[in-house]
């Protein structure tokens, strides 16, 4: 009997060697979200691949993707919007606001957020990134009714805590605690793919599950990386308010306040709100989403 399967073996592995393996069955046609292929010229799409480092890395990459190619994108909408501007013709684009123009560019670069993502079948990462038209048109002295890219429906289901305590990440006690409010979309939170919501300025922190560190320890870790991140899209936004006034009009007017003070107090200045906590059942790494506070 042994013979024979042995001999069933080699016959199936001569078969497969010799290039006569079946092929495997066509995957049926992804469909991805609109904004993938169809967006504004101040959005732009980057996607990453899913790597051993986890999301956290996976999720940078292809927010560096996304905003170098916002960079390209918003500079050549500044032209065509400087050139159709009354007071500026195309000896001038070319010469005088050619600097600017590439000053600009930058400054709504770093005032760039992230409006959507998604994973396709393979992990793959996409992220969609938007510089504020409606800013960019007010600097430039436009008044252009902005057509903005509808966001696809979720379909979301709840979170099931039984899930995250059959995970064993940590004692049940310890994930009896935590109590995600929001829904889950592709098995993450709403939040991970939209951060900002209803015009509030939000952020996301992720940490890993480390050898020896406690849940409060990484939530610790967690919420200072997306307060830190937070903080930093605040400055930057406070710099760009103030440098696209002194961009555009070569001077500031002595009313305009001196931004550099402010952008020193930030972190001051910033109070932040924890909206919601998750823990990942697969990968025990914590996400923690912050958002911008109205308390002073």
């Amino acid at each position: 009997m042994i013979r024979l399967i042995y001999k069933i073996f080699l016959l199936f592995l001569l078969y497969a060697l010799s290039g006569c393996t079946p092929e495997p069955k066509p995957k049926e046609h992804e469909e991805l979200p609109s904004w993938v292929s169809e967006h504004s010229l101040t959005q732009a799409v980057g996607s990453s691949e899913a790597n051993f480092q986890g999301i956290y890395t996976q999720r940078a990459a292809a927010l560096n993707e996304a905003k170098s190619s916002l960079a390209h994108n918003i500079r050549s909408y500044i032209a065509s919007s400087l050139q159709s501007h009354s007071k500026v013709g195309n000896s001038e684009i070319s010469n005088k606001y050619k600097d600017k123009i590439v000053a600009l560019s930058e400054l709504f670069l770093s005032d760039a957020h992230q409006v959507d993502a998604f994973f396709d079948s393979q992990r793959r990462l996409y992220i969609l990134v938007e510089s504020l038209q409606e800013s960019i048109d007010r600097v430039v002295g436009l008044d252009v009714q902005k057509k903005r890219t509808s966001l696809p429906l979720l379909r979301t289901r709840p979170f099931e805590k039984e899930e995250l305590i059959e995970s064993r990440c940590y004692q049940k006690e310890l994930l009896e605690s935590i109590n995600t409010k929001s829904e889950l979309f592709q098995n993450k939170p709403v939040w991970f793919f939209r951060p900002n919501q209803s015009g509030v300025l939000g952020s996301v922190g992720i940490a890993e599950k480390e050898e020896g560190r406690t849940l409060e320890e990484q939530k610790k870790v967690a919420l200072s990386l997306a307060k830190s991140a937070l903080i930093k899209e605040k400055k930057m936004q406070m710099k760009s308010r103030h440098e696209l006034l002194k961009i555009v009009n070569d001077e500031l007017n002595a009313e305009i306040f001196d931004s550099s003070a402010v952008i020193r107090s930030a972190d001051k200045s910033t109070p932040v709100e924890v909206k919601d906590i998750w823990l990942d059942p697969q990968s025990c790494e914590l996400y923690v989403w912050i958002v911008e506070s109205d308390e002073v």
